[in-house]
């Protein structure tokens, strides 16, 4: 078993354990007094139905940093070529000059390579979060797994009994702000952590996320508070367009329609087209998520025959299979211009620096 050096080894060593599935009753007003986390966790959830939950796996800060650190790199390195080309416009090979491109391609493998990597995840596809399928009807919880650093080694199929699970509020050292839900599983005769479950979504009261949890798994259907206009089915794993796969980013916090039409496009522009490498980057995580629910292994576990769901959730529309299946050209072109509006944004700024 896997563990970063900050967690827990042992069982005895859990920062701050809160209560464990059917140990005491589901403390209800943390459902009912904590509106705005319901609605986040009604607008996170990726499916649910009388078999299996799962949420959008999260996605944190880092790469926002990391897409920043890109555009800033990207920058340095265009502001060094075109100073190189200015100071040797007969590009004479003194050793003045030869100074200038070792350090132009220094600049170039130090500051791009993230750029590069990025690209070659928009082609690649590799998951790079792990999403947990809370399987109720056999009270049990699936998911991938592949240790973060061992890129090259397969991702594992675990399967652990949730009534099994060591909930904790283990605080990020990082930023001791955010508070994340970790699941713990454990030998019990040793203590020793066996599953590591980490939801690590910071924008969610860990409790009220917990709570939400328990209620689906311990609780009849009408328990979850469920918010049908919020809560929508959104096939991002198995899409093939990019592009809607990024337009949820909008559709979730509102900005734009949920039907994915031609409507609001103005708006989408003049927001996406400041961030559409991060949209895009947010996308591609949202799209290449690895499918646990797919497994042999999970599938006998399941017994719902996808008909009559007791829990309420807005069906897909066609303009939205269209965008999924990337025959909407509508979102397509849409990204299409924000693309080109972000790299014109960067060139010019390029240019006005160097004016």
């Amino acid at each position: 078993m896997q563990l970063r050096n900050d967690f827990a080894t042992h069982i005895s060593e859990l920062h701050n354990p809160i209560e464990r599935p059917y140990s005491q009753p589901i403390d209800k007003t943390l459902l009912n007094d904590n509106e705005d986390d319901i609605s986040y966790l009604n607008r996170e959830i990726h499916n649910i139905n009388p078999d299996y939950l799962t949420f959008f796996p999260a996605y944190f800060w880092y790469f926002y940093f990391a897409i920043g650190w890109v555009y800033f790199s990207s920058f340095m390195f265009s502001v060094t070529f075109i100073f190189l080309f200015i100071l040797n416009k007969d590009f004479v090979l003194s050793g003045f000059t030869v100074s200038f491109i070792i350090l132009g391609i220094f600049m170039f493998i130090v500051f791009c390579t993230p750029l590069v990597l990025i690209l070659y995840q928009f082609i690649t596809k590799k998951p790079f979060r792990t999403q947990y399928y809370f399987l109720k009807q056999q009270q049990k919880i699936a998911y991938y797994y592949r240790p973060l650093w061992k890129i090259r080694q397969p991702y594992e199929l675990k399967i652990v009994d949730y009534k099994d699970v060591h909930p904790d509020l283990h605080q990020d050292k990082g930023n001791r702000a955010y508070t994340p839900l970790n699941l713990y599983v454990a030998d019990p005769e040793t203590g020793d952590i066996t599953h590591h479950l980490k939801l690590e979504d910071y924008n969610v009261n860990p409790r009220v996320q917990w709570a939400f949890i328990r209620t689906y798994m311990e609780s009849p259907s009408e328990a979850l508070p469920i918010d049908s206009k919020l809560c929508q089915a959104y096939p991002t794993d198995t899409s093939k367009s990019l592009f809607a796969c990024s337009d949820i980013i909008y559709r979730r916090e509102g900005s734009i329609n949920t039907k994915h039409t031609g409507d609001t496009v103005v708006a989408m522009l003049a927001i996406g087209s400041l961030y559409a490498l991060g949209n895009l980057f947010h996308g591609s995580h949202y799209q290449c998520v690895k499918r646990a629910i797919l497994h042999p292994d999970v599938q006998k576990l399941l017994t719902w025959d996808g008909q009559d769901n007791p829990y309420p959730i807005q069906p897909i529309t066609p303009e939205a299979e269209k965008a999924f299946q990337g025959k909407n050209w509508q979102v397509n072109i849409r990204w299409i211009v924000a693309i080109a509006i972000n790299v014109g944004l960067f060139a010019w700024a390029v240019v006005a620096y160097n004016a």
